[in-house]
């Protein structure tokens, strides 16, 4: 099992501590026949009271649809994170846009998911940074997404502090409809068709 070591950061409000965390990239493409070029990264830190994750992303297509919260922003330009606490079945999925739209459920398998309320999406805070540029007619397309999300926003688990906490997670770069659609995964996926809700591939992780 892929495994990785989330450290804890005790002065969240200052940002420079991104440049010293490890870069993990999300390289694997479970599926040949949606092979891409997109590029696609995280790292990732605890305050002990919220997840902090950076992702960036570089791709050659921008394209997204006016969403709100809880709709299908898996199909824009879109990076998530799903996450099951010690052995338990249940994972929650967090799914953002590359606006900022958020979409998260909870639950045991694809079929039955909980979608979450909008007030507790809601206290997932998001920063983006969007950069796009075009050389010799050809477009590539970067962008940027940090998230803090807080204890609360695990709705279905009363959790205090991060500290110690081991868990199962996974994440994941996606498009379902760009005009090349591609699924990107932390760790391997072995399934015939893409399909992100399979927690038997998540990897462990460690809050320090």
């Amino acid at each position: 099992m892929k495994r990785l070591l989330v450290p804890f950061i005790e002065n969240s409000s200052e940002t420079l501590f991104w440049q010293d965390l490890p870069v993990n990239f999300i390289d694997h493409q479970p599926w040949p026949q949606y092979h891409t070029k997109c590029s696609a990264a995280f790292r990732i830190a605890h305050s002990n009271t919220a997840v902090l994750l950076k992702f960036r992303v570089s791709e050659d297509v921008f394209k997204t649809a006016e969403r709100n919260i809880n709709d299908a922003v898996h199909k824009d330009n879109c990076v998530e994170f799903f996450i099951a606490f010690g052995e338990e079945q249940d994972y929650y999925n967090f799914e953002f846009n590359c606006l900022g739209v958020g979409k998260v459920g909870f639950g045991s398998s694809r079929e039955d998911r909980l979608l979450l309320p909008e007030n507790i999406i809601r206290l997932v805070t998001t920063d983006l940074m969007l950069h796009s540029r075009s050389s010799a007619g050809t477009a590539s397309f970067n962008w940027e997404i940090t998230l803090s999300v807080p204890v609360e926003a695990f709705h279905y688990h009363r959790i205090s502090s991060l500290k110690g906490l081991r868990c199962r997670a996974n994440f994941y770069k996606c498009g379902d409809d760009l005009p090349e659609p591609h699924f990107l995964s932390w760790t391997m996926i072995h399934t015939e068709e893409p399909d992100f809700h399979q927690p038997a591939f998540f990897g462990g992780i460690l809050f320090g």
